[in-house]
């Protein structure tokens, strides 16, 4: 519609992260444990971590959107909040509340309006032609009097009144919600926050099960990009997403750098200078993938030939190890994903097998695990380890050894260290 083509207008919705402090009456439901991967070591957790818990759980995790100990979503469905304020209108109201010491994310999702319309987000309703009545028998839950407002629409009630002697106005945030009306039984009754052990459990907007394309991420610096490049990669290796889930990721730094880009078109642009194509990591030569193939084999069976090993190598106790390559980018990783030899664990390691060879030494397969992973390293210049779990023979189990730093990507962890 040639009306909607405005600088006030935007084609996205904006779900941003904010940091939390854990320890503050502004803490959210978080569990102790968010996978290996994800390190949360300060009360403090900063968007930037909480946005890559969000996207390799590939879920926007829904909420009751707590002030001052009550919940603002009204209804009994929590519900993920948007707003649809155009980039222009977020780069700069995020940075001018973030100088007057505002809680405000600069780490976001952009979702397509239309795609988030289709799988039923809607606009916040702004106050009501009547009084706002709660009942007082639904408690933890706010509930309107269903003469007002159908119990199914609750969730996008706002709190608005201005011209009286105290003003309510939320209408800046041109919010949107989506209800999530799966399983809730972490709100029932017998308290709002109660604690869940894993981010799985958290209920919310599962990208796994969402038809959306053409999604983009907003982050703060220019090596950030990396990071969530990395982690859209893995989500796609591991057949959870679609690669053309995500479009763009952009650097807020580089947006501010252009001045104003309030014109549509600009916008597009920019979109377009910063977008993901993940074609190239699915299009190595086949030449290239047999070649890479062929190294591997050579260099598993010469290791296993020359018996390397000593009563001392032996592995002690029941488990299972693999050869850990987590560059994900890199043209091994390319060539081992595109012949199906490598497996991507539900926390995102990339994990090759050895135990089929004929030759493998029965005991030593940690040890020999490493060797391989030392030749690959020196090799193929990449980073490569080992993974074992004891007590179980699933690459899901819990990590026993690892033998890897945690400076890599592969780890997302809070900016401050308690």
């Amino acid at each position: 519609m040639l009306n909607n083509v405005r600088f006030d207008l935007s084609d996205y919705l904006i779900h941003f992260f904010r940091d939390v402090d854990q320890s503050s009456t502004d803490g959210i439901l978080f569990p102790e444990h968010a996978r290996f991967n994800n390190v949360a070591e300060s009360e403090i957790l900063d968007s930037l971590f909480l946005m890559r818990c969000a996207l390799r759980h590939h879920k926007i995790f829904a909420t009751w959107s707590y002030r001052n100990e009550r919940p603002t979503i009204y209804g009994r469905s929590p519900a993920v909040c948007f707003t649809d304020m155009p980039l222009a209108a977020f780069v700069q109201s995020s940075s001018q509340r973030l100088a007057r010491g505002e809680n405000v994310g600069r780490y976001a999702f952009m979702f397509p309006k239309a795609a988030m319309f289709r799988v039923g987000a809607r606009p916040a309703i702004y106050g009501l032609s009547q009084d706002a009545r709660e009942r007082q028998d639904t408690r933890p839950f706010r509930v309107l009097e269903t003469d007002l407002l159908p119990l199914v629409e609750q969730y996008r009630y706002v709190a608005y009144s201005i011209g009286d002697d105290r003003t309510i106005d939320w209408t800046h945030e041109r919010e949107w919600r989506w209800p999530y009306r799966g399983e809730q039984s972490h709100f029932e009754s017998d308290g709002y926050n109660n604690l869940v052990e894993t981010l799985e459990e958290m209920p919310g907007l599962d990208f796994e099960s969402t038809p959306i394309s053409g999604m983009g991420v907003l982050v703060q610096d220019r090596e950030d990009v990396q990071k969530i490049v990395y982690d859209i990669l893995t989500l796609v290796d591991a057949e959870i997403i679609h690669r053309s889930m995500f479009s763009f990721v952009i650097p807020l730094c580089d947006v501010e750098q252009h001045g104003s880009i309030m014109d549509p078109g600009r916008v597009s642009e920019l979109i377009n200078e910063h977008s993901v194509d993940l074609a190239p990591y699915f299009s190595i030569a086949e030449n290239r993938v047999d070649e890479i193939n062929c190294q591997l084999d050579d260099i598993i069976e010469t290791i296993f030939a020359s018996a390397g090993h000593g009563p001392k190598d032996q592995d002690d106790g029941f488990g299972k190890s693999w050869v850990w390559i987590p560059d994900n980018g890199s043209d091994l990783v390319r060539a081992l994903c595109a012949s199906d030899r490598i497996i991507v664990s539900t926390e995102g390691r990339y994990l090759l097998d050895i135990a089929d060879f004929d030759s493998f030494p029965e005991g030593f397969e940690e040890h020999y695990c490493k060797k391989v992973a030392q030749r690959l390293a020196a090799q193929y210049e990449v980073n490569a380890t080992y993974f074992t779990v004891r007590n179980s023979l699933s690459c899901d189990g819990i990590p026993f050894y690892t033998g890897f730093h945690d400076d890599h990507p592969f780890y997302n962890r809070t900016r401050i260290y308690d």
